[in-house]
C-alpha cells in the first residue's frame, strides 16, 4: 500500500480558518450594502413616480375645472335676471334657455348637468331632466356666497340619493347682472364616473390607488376603492391649503404591513387635492426578485466558503487519520497482504466504532471501481445503495445472528448499482474489533433471473403475455373489480382462416400475422389493458374499468384496423386478413376468469358462424356495473 504524506500544522489550519471567516464577513457586508442601496433606490423611484403621477392628474383635473368655469361664465353673460328668477318665461324663451343650456353642456364632456337657480334656491331651468342627473342644492350650501359677494364660485358635494342620484361634485357660480345685487346661481354637476375615468388611466400596480379629496378629508372619488384603514394625511392637506407647504408632498405610511408612498397636490386654487398612493407590494416587487437572486448568489458563495473551510478541516482530519492508520497497518499489512490479495472474494475490513474502511483488497477495489487508497477515506456504508441495509445487517451481527450470502444492492464509485452476495462477521484482536465483509458480484445471475422470469411470462412469438401469465394477472384484476364493484370486459380475438395463410404463404407469414395482431392490439388498446396470446391464432384482452358499450366500440375499432392492415411478405406479396372478436362482461358471480373466457369464446363462436370479420357479444346473467 502506498503511503500518503500529507501534513498540516496548527498555524496553517488557523490561517485557513481566519481567511475563510474574513471572506464570509466581507461577503455579508457587501451583500447588505447592495441590498440597502437597491432598496433606497426603489423607494426613491416610487416617490418620484408618485410625484409625477400626482402632477399629471392635477393638470388634467385643473384643466377640466377651468373649462367648466369658462363655459359657466359664458353662460352667465347670456342670462337675464328673469331667466334666473322664473321658470315660466313663455314657450319661446323656455326653449331658448333649454337649447342654450344643452349647447353649453355639450361643450364639456365632464359635466353631467347644468341648472339655473333663483335667489331662494329654487331650480328654474336645467339642461337635462332625467333620473340621476338632478342637482339637489340646499340653502345652507349657498350661505357663504349669499353672505360674501366676493365669492364668485364655490363647491359642494353631490351626495348619493337612493339608487338614482349619482354622487359627485357641484360647482356653483354667483350671478350678478349689476354689482352688489344677487340674481341667482348657475350650478354645474360632475359625477364620480368622470373622476373614476380620469383616475383609472394611471398605471399604479395591483394595490396602488388615486383619490380626489376635499379640504374636509372627504373622499370625492377613489380608484380603486380605498382599502380599510387608509385615510389621507390631514396635516399635509392643511399645509397645502394654508400655503405653508407647496407643490407635491410625498408621505410614507404603513398600514397592515404594507408601506405606501403617497403624493399629495392641491388642484389649482380649489379646495380639492389629488392623492396618488403606491404600495410597497408593487414598487418593491422587482426589488424583491432581485434580492432573491442576491441572496441566492450570496448563499452559494457563503456555502462555497464554508465548504472550503470544511475541506481544509476534513483534509487535516484525513491527514491525522491516515497518519495513525499507517502506524497500525504497517505491522500487519505484510502478514495478510498475500493471503487477502490472492483470494477470489472481494473483501472489505472496517472499524466498528466509526465504520471507516481499514482495508480493501484488489478484488473489492475493482468491483467498486475505486482506488484502494481512496477507499480508506470512506465509510463502509457508502458502498451500499441503501444505508439502512447496512445498519440492519450490523444489528444482526451484533445480536449474534449470522449474515451469510445475503442478496444486497451495492453501489460503485460512479453511482452504478449492482447486486451482490454479502457475508458479514465481526472478529476481535489485539488492536480491537474488526468488521469483515465478503462480497460476490451476482449481477449476471440477477440478469439471468430476470430473463427467465420474462421467458416464463411472455409469449416468444408475439411478445404478449402467455396464457399462464394472462390467467394469473386476469384473476388478480377480476378480484379487484369484484371488490370495488367496477366494470370489467374480456374479449377473445381469433384470426379468420389462419390455416389458409399458413398453407398458401407459409408458416413465416403466419408468424408475421400473429406479430401484426399483437402490434395492432397494443396500438389500439390502453396501457392498462392486459393482452395475452392464448395459443395458436387466438388472443385475449382484459379491459378494466370498461363497460360493454365502450368495449364494443374498442373491439369494432380493432377489427377495422385488422381488416385494413396489409402484411407484406419478403417476396413483395400483400396479405390481408380479418379477425373475429367475442366480448363478454364480468358477472357478479364470477370468482375467476374462466367463466368469462367461456362466455367470450361462445361470443367468438357466434362471430365465426355469423360470417367472420365481426364483433359479437355474450351477456352475463348479472353484470357488474
Amino acid at each position: 500500500m502506498r503511503k500518503i504524506a500529507l501534513r498540516w500544522s496548527s498555524r496553517q489550519s488557523l490561517l485557513s480558518g481566519a481567511v475563510t471567516v474574513l471572506f464570509a464577513l466581507g461577503l455579508l457586508l457587501i451583500l447588505s450594502l447592495q441590498v440597502n442601496s437597491s432598496y433606497r433606490a426603489e423607494v426613491q423611484r416610487a416617490r418620484d413616480e408618485a410625484q409625477n403621477l400626482a402632477g399629471v392628474l392635477e393638470g388634467q383635473l385643473a384643466s377640466a375645472l377651468r373649462e367648466v368655469d369658462l363655459v359657466t361664465n359664458g353662460l352667465i353673460r347670456q342670462l337675464s335676471p328673469a331667466d334666473l328668477a322664473q321658470s315660466d318665461l313663455g314657450e319661446t324663451r323656455n326653449k331658448e334657455l333649454q337649447s342654450l343650456l344643452l349647447d353649453q353642456l355639450a361643450q364639456i364632456r365632464q359635466l353631467d348637468n347644468l341648472a339655473l337657480f333663483s335667489t331662494d334656491v329654487v331650480i328654474t331651468h336645467r339642461a337635462l331632466d332625467v333620473p340621476g342627473s338632478n342637482i339637489p342644492l340646499k340653502a345652507e350650501d349657498l350661505e357663504r356666497q349669499r353672505n360674501n359677494p366676493f365669492i364668485e364660485r364655490d363647491y359642494t358635494r353631490l351626495n348619493r340619493n337612493g339608487n338614482t342620484q349619482k354622487p359627485g361634485l357641484i360647482i356653483v357660480h354667483r350671478v350678478e347682472t349689476q354689482p352688489g345685487r344677487l340674481d341667482g346661481w348657475v350650478a354645474a354637476s360632475i359625477t364620480t364616473q368622470y373622476f373614476d375615468r380620469v383616475l383609472g388611466t394611471l398605471s399604479l400596480g395591483h394595490q396602488g390607488l388615486t383619490m380626489l379629496v376635499d379640504e374636509r378629508l372627504g373622499i370625492i372619488a377613489s380608484y380603486p376603492e380605498a382599502p380599510p384603514g387608509f385615510e389621507p394625511d390631514a396635516a399635509t392637506l392643511r399645509g397645502l391649503r394654508d400655503g405653508s407647504q407647496h407643490g407635491v408632498q410625498v408621505r410614507q405610511t404603513r398600514i397592515d404591513g404594507i408601506t405606501r408612498q403617497t403624493a399629495y397636490q392641491q388642484i389649482g386654487d380649489t379646495p380639492f387635492f389629488i392623492a396618488v398612493s403606491l404600495s410597497s407590494n408593487d414598487y418593491l416587487s422587482r426589488w424583491y426578485a432581485e434580492i432573491r437572486y442576491y441572496l441566492i448568489g450570496g448563499a452559494l458563495l457563503l456555502a462555497m466558503a464554508l465548504l472550503m473551510a470544511y475541506f481544509f478541516w476534513q483534509s487535516r482530519q484525513l491527514s491525522e487519520h491516515l497518519r495513525h492508520k499507517e502506524k497500525r497497518l504497517d505491522a500487519s499489512e505484510s502478514r495478510f497482504r498475500q493471503m487477502i490479495e490472492t483470494t477470489p472474494v472481494a473483501l472489505v475490513l472496517s472499524r466498528p466504532s466509526d465504520h471507516f474502511i481499514t482495508y480493501i483488497n484488489q478484488q473489492a477495489a475493482q468491483m467498486f471501481d475505486l482506488p484502494q487508497a481512496t477507499a480508506l477515506s470512506m465509510r463502509v456504508f457508502q458502498l451500499y445503495q441503501d444505508r439502512l441495509d447496512f445498519l440492519n445487517q450490523l444489528e444482526d451481527v451484533h445480536s449474534g445472528q449470522p449474515v451469510r450470502t445475503l442478496e444486497v444492492r451495492l453501489r460503485r464509485s460512479n453511482g452504478e448499482t449492482f447486486w451482490g452476495h454479502l457475508s458479514m462477521s465481526q472478529a476481535s484482536g489485539s488492536s480491537g474489533a474488526t468488521l469483515l465483509i465478503g462480497i460476490s458480484d451476482i449481477t449476471q445471475q440477477k440478469r439471468l433471473e430476470v430473463e427467465l422470469q420474462h421467458r416464463a411470462t411472455t409469449d416468444g412469438l408475439s411478445g404478449l403475455a402467455n396464457r399462464n401469465h394472462f390467467m394469473e394477472m386476469s384473476n388478480h384484476e377480476l378480484v379487484r373489480a369484484q371488490r370495488y364493484g367496477r366494470p370489467l370486459t374480456l374479449m377473445m380475438i381469433d384470426i379468420d382462416h389462419f390455416k389458409l395463410i399458413n398453407d398458401e404463404y407459409g408458416h413465416d407469414a403466419g408468424d408475421a400475422a400473429i406479430r401484426a395482431i399483437a402490434l395492432l392490439c397494443r396500438n389500439t388498446l390502453r396501457d392498462a389493458d392486459l393482452i395475452g396470446r392464448m395459443g395458436g391464432e387466438e388472443f385475449a384482452a382484459l379491459l378494466p374499468e370498461t363497460p360493454m358499450p365502450m368495449a364494443t366500440l374498442v373491439a369494432e375499432r380493432l377489427r377495422a384496423r385488422i381488416e385494413a392492415y396489409q402484411l407484406l411478405t419478403p417476396d413483395g406479396e400483400c396479405i390481408r386478413f380479418t379477425a373475429s372478436i367475442g366480448i363478454t362482461t364480468l358477472a357478479s358471480g364470477d370468482s375467476i376468469v374462466d367463466p368469462l373466457l367461456k362466455r367470450a369464446d361462445l361470443a367468438l363462436y357466434d362471430a365465426k358462424h355469423g360470417g367472420r370479420n365481426r364483433v359479437c357479444q355474450q351477456e352475463a346473467d348479472t353484470t357488474v356495473t
